[in-house]
Parts: structure tokens; sequence; C-alpha cells
């Protein structure tokens, strides 16, 4: 009995004096100290290996696990590295399984940043991670909301494709967008659309935005058609559906400009007036690259005749043509600062199918001027009869686009007009 109470005093002793329990150890290292393997030194600080069992509370309060000395700013530091590869641990967090974001029945009044791992094996919370309380609601570890999203409309007609175009036969992978407005932060679940056309859509789970978004859906697969032959998929997400068609080629969104001029082309060039054919009095026959609406509707034109005349000479004609294999219906409305032209319904034919926008444009020297005259001191005589410029509005596809054709000759700045020639710039900004 009395050396139980020796022992007993020298174990106060020790606490009362020293303030300090060691566990499995006669050397702690801090208030608490408890050496699981019980392989720490009697004399001296414990090796990075040794502490690797450890357990310690600090004077401060903290909490180190697998390290006696936890970082001075956390509260609990837990230490896997000397653990070897295999045997190293991680965190468990609580797993509940919530009834609902809001359920407060589960885990009776959740503090605000409460951590829990959600099971997600109910039907109305299927969510499977850790959440946290925000004071209102559980969230996902990166604060989006879980709750379903909606949207208040989603804009198909300012779907865009990159690449925008595709060839039949040729394996293609691309992104397609999709804005929307009115988003609520909430979660939308992923999706697989198609195949059409040999295309099939991806979209990965993730959340709205408040507000205005973008929802990106990578296509795959090798198309069984060709640009501007078009590939709609039918969307249906956050309570909201559209049609969204991609293929066209256009590449022009919502707000967006495009410039455009021609080569220089020689200005006598033209024959055949205002409905004529002739191939090599076309525009695309000297300038390739016209820009496509839609990937359907080239912004073309035809030189009637020579321009190498003063004013009055009419010799361009702008026009529409239908380059896709389907007939496009389309709706247009020109104005020149001399005519108007219009139509509704109108459907171009597949292939080839076009349009005049006016009755003869007038295109020609004008003034025909020359620098080396030092030009006039007043020129009162201009009009309409030499310089016409166009605009038109033209709906395709449910899109709005605003078209200019500015087109005028340049005398080269000589007398003579073999050296004339035209150029045109055309314009396009979509509307909508």
């Amino acid at each position: 009995m009395e050396k139980k109470l020796i022992t007993l005093s020298l174990i106060s002793f020790s606490f009362l004096s020293f303030g300090q329990v060691g566990i499995n150890t006669t050397n702690p290292q801090t208030v608490l100290h408890v050496d699981g393997a019980k392989d720490n030194p009697t004399t001296g600080a414990p090796s990075a290996a040794q502490q690797a069992n450890d357990f310690v509370v600090t004077t401060t309060g903290s909490v180190g696990i697998g390290t006696t000395t936890p970082d001075p700013s956390s509260i609990l530091e837990m230490n896997v590295s000397e653990l070897a590869d295999g045997s190293k641990k991680g965190f468990l967090g609580p797993r509940v399984a919530l009834t609902s974001i809001t359920d407060t029945a589960t885990i009776a009044n959740p503090a605000v940043g409460l951590l829990v791992y959600n099971l997600g094996t109910v039907s109305t919370f299927t969510y499977t991670g850790y959440v946290f309380w925000n004071g209102s609601e559980w969230r996902a570890l990166d604060g989006r909301s879980l709750a379903p999203g909606t949207v208040g409309a989603i804009t198909c007609n300012g779907v865009s494709l990159t690449p925008d175009s595709y060839v039949a036969g040729t394996p293609y992978s691309g992104v397609m967008t999709i804005p929307y407005t009115g988003g609520n932060g909430g979660t939308y679940e992923a999706q697989t659309l198609g195949p059409i056309n040999g295309l099939t859509a991806t979209l990965a789970a993730g959340n709205f935005a408040y507000g205005a978004g973008t929802l990106s859906y990578t296509i795959t697969g090798t198309p069984t058609v060709t640009s501007p032959d078009t590939t709609t998929f039918d969307v249906t997400i956050g309570g909201q559906t559209c049609s969204a068609v991609i293929g066209a080629g256009d590449g022009i969104a919502l707000g967006d400009l495009v410039y455009y001029k021609t080569p220089n082309i020689d200005a006598s060039i033209g024959g055949g007036g205002a409905d004529g054919t002739i191939a090599t009095n076309w525009l695309n026959n000297y300038a390739t690259d016209l820009p496509i609406l839609g990937g359907k509707i080239r912004l073309d034109g035809y030189l009637t005749g020579s321009a190498n005349g003063g004013a009055g000479t009419v010799s361009f004609n702008p026009r529409l043509v239908n380059i896709s294999g389907s007939p496009v219906k389309i709706w247009f409305s020109a104005l020149t600062n001399v005519d108007r032209m219009n139509g509704a319904n109108i459907v171009l034919a597949a292939n080839g199918g076009w349009v005049n926008l006016d009755n003869g444009i007038y295109l020609n020297y004008g003034a025909n001027q020359l620098t080396s005259s030092g030009g006039s001191a007043a020129t009162t005589s201009t009009g309409s009869s030499s310089q016409e410029v166009l605009t038109m509005d033209i709906s395709l596809d449910d899109k709005w686009y605003r078209v200019y054709y500015f087109p005028n000759v340049d005398n080269n700045d000589t007398a003579t007009d073999t050296d004339n020639f035209r150029r045109i710039y055309i314009s396009i900004q979509r509307l909508y």
C-alpha cells in the first residue's frame, strides 16, 4: 500500500509541476502526448517517423495527429506524410442521408459551416458528396447550390459550334454552346443527345449561373452529312426546351459584326442586264470567299454591265444565292439611297436558287475627278445616279441579320478608263 501511494504521489507531483501527461511515453512533448506505438525516445524530440503514430494536445488547445508540433494556425493538423504507401489514411467525416437541401431534421439545428458527407440514398436528395450548412441550405464544398436548376429561357437561335462545320465521313470533335438567361444557380444533370446525323451531344453535370450563362456540349462522332446541311438537337433542360441547329457554318454570333472586301475587279467586266446569268459576270467568279449566312445563303452579286460610264450607268446588282442542298425560306427588306425592294416567304431553290436585291444599282465612275486637278472649290452637282448603297435586313432560320453593300468604282486617279476597277465592301451584323 505504501509503495502505491508513493507512485501515485510522484505521478501527481509530475503532473502538477510540469503540466504534461504522457501515455506510452515518459518524455511527453506537450500538455497531452500519446505515443501510439510506444517508440519515442526517453529524451529529446521524437523523429518524424516516430511522430507518425502520435497524438498531442498543445497548451493552446491545438490537436496534432501524426505530429507533435501542429501548425500554430490550425486547431487540428493530421499528418500522414511519414506513413508508408499502402498505410496512409484519410479523413472520414460523418455520413448521413439528408432528405433535401433544407433538411434540418436529420441533423437538428445544424451550425453554419457544419460539414457532413451526404450518402445520396434518399430520392428527394440524390447528390452524393461532402456538403456544408450555410445557414439556410446544404451546399457542395465549392459553394454551388444543390437546388434543382431552372432557367428563364434557352437562346437556341444563339447557338454556336466550334469548329463551325463538318464533313460527312470525317470524324468530328467540337463544342456546341447555347446561351441561356434567368438561371437560378441550381444543378443540372449530365445529358447525352443523339446520335443525330452520326453526331452525339454530351453535357457534363453542373450548375447554372445566376442570371445569364452558357451551356457547353461536346459534339463527337462521324457525321453522315456535310455542312451546310445542318443537324438539330432537341434540348430540354432547366424547365425549358428548344431546338439547337448546328453545322450551317456561318460562325456569326449574336452582336457580331463581320467585314469583307472583294479583290479589285476590272470595271469593264459585265453584261446581261439585271437578270443576267452569264457565269463570268457573277461576283463570286472574282471573289471566291464571299460571306455566307447560316451556311446557306451566299451574299453575292451580278455585274450587269461595264462600270466605265458616267452618272446614270447601272452596272451591279446584289444577290442572295442558296448554296445548300435544300430549299431555303427567307424574308428580306432592302433599301438603297434610290430604291427599295422586299420579299416575304421567298423560297430559294436548292443548289443555286437566287434573288435580286434591287433592279440594278448605279455604279460608275461618276464625277471622274483626278487628284492632279486639285479638286473643285465647290461641288454642287452630286446626286444619286453614280453611287448607290444598299442596306438589307434578312431573316433566315429565326436569325436576323443586317447586311450592307457598298460598291464603288475607282478611276485609279487616271483620265483613262482602261485601269478602272470595282471594289465591293460587305458587312454583316447579327441582330438576333
